[in-house]
């Protein structure tokens, strides 16, 4: 869990808390968040495609954003934040592309930009943004799912959508094609207010009404409102990864003393400019080059890949060894037919 706290004397003061777990029944956590509170930036990820690539797609998405939105750019938020995302999109289709242990991963995104008084939202997927103020929560992304998809076109109404089973499956996400439709929204925010950014794994056990529930009693307690979420989970069995990251906008606090600061001497400038020029340089492409941002990552899966394939391999060949050895058994044990009794030497009359 995580928990940082950022102000100036002109902006609100922004503090988060984050639960991220594996859960009680998956052996990996596919699951990843990103809070770059020196950007305003807020994401959650819930990486699919088996063993191999979930994780790897998820991580590949919070890089990419997170990098290509801090980059320099006159452009309005939104549009950088969509922007950054159809660039994780293209990353990840281009791995799984030329990586056929990678084939099928993909990802659901939700990020939140805070500009100014302005919340920017954008997603693809089922992980979900929840708006809280005044006492009140509100779902602000709606699910890209096939039930949700079909109430959208007037096929079902919401409350016959409720009453159907929920599949798990999405109809949108990050990696499966070359482009990805996101949905993008922005609305005004107020002081006071929270969000609450979640992957499929928490809103499965935890109804809006209780998120609503649970926001109002730790309203000002973001680390302990990831606590209660995560012992819903627990209690009600976990069966998926599940993500929390809350984030409070407070008012801000007072200014900080000013303190002056002297220009750096020309000789740690000097050390400075060497240092920089030591630090290496990454190919912009993240699907290339020895320097994959990725690389140990997912060298470290193809190995566990590897070890499951061989184990596969030794425990086939250990029941074909012990079938042909009990079959051999078996037919040395059958009974043999009975030989008719040697005659008996005829007696000669005395």
């Amino acid at each position: 869990m995580a928990h940082e706290t950022t102000a100036s004397a002109a902006t609100p003061t922004i503090r988060f808390a984050c639960i991220c777990d594996r859960g009680l029944q998956r052996t990996s956590n596919q699951d990843r968040a990103l809070a770059e509170v020196s950007a305003r930036l807020f994401v959650v990820c819930d990486g699919v495609g088996g063993n191999t690539g979930g994780e790897i797609a998820s991580q590949t998405a919070i890089e990419t954003v997170r990098d290509t939105f801090i980059a320099p750019d006159e452009r309005p938020p939104l549009v950088r934040l969509e922007r950054a995302i159809h660039y994780a999109n293209r990353d990840i289709f281009e791995m799984a592309r030329h990586d056929l242990d990678l084939a099928g991963m993909a990802t659901t995104l939700v990020a939140l930009h805070l500009d100014g008084e302005t919340a920017c939202v954008a997603h693809a997927g089922d992980s979900r943004l929840y708006y809280f103020a005044d006492g009140t929560l509100t779902q602000v992304t709606v699910d890209h799912t096939p039930l949700h998809d079909a109430v959208r076109r007037g096929e079902l109404s919401p409350a016959e959508a409720e009453q159907l089973p929920k599949a798990n499956e999405v109809s949108r996400a990050l990696g499966v094609l070359p482009e990805v439709e996101v949905e993008t929204q922005t609305f005004p925010l107020a002081v006071g207010s929270r969000f609450l950014l979640c992957t499929d794994g928490v809103t499965r056990h935890i109804t809006n009404d209780e998120l609503e529930r649970l926001m109002t009693v730790f309203v000002d307690n973001p680390d302990g409102l990831c606590d209660e979420i995560h012992r819903y989970c627990y209690e009600r069995g976990a069966e998926d990864n599940f993500t929390a990251l809350v984030v409070c906008v407070d008012p801000p606090l007072p200014a900080p003393p000013q303190i002056a600061v002297s220009p750096p001497s020309l000789q740690e400038r000097l050390v400075r400019t060497r240092e920089m020029s030591l630090v290496p340089s990454f190919p912009a492409d993240r699907t290339t080059g020895e320097h994959h941002p990725l690389r140990e990552l997912v060298e470290a899966r193809r190995a566990r890949s590897r070890r499951e394939w061989m184990l596969y391999t030794l425990g086939v060949l250990v029941l074909m060894t012990l079938s042909f050895v009990a079959g051999w058994w078996l037919g040395t044990q059958q009974v043999r037919p009975e030989t008719a009794p040697a005659t008996a030497p005829a007696r000669l009359p005395r």
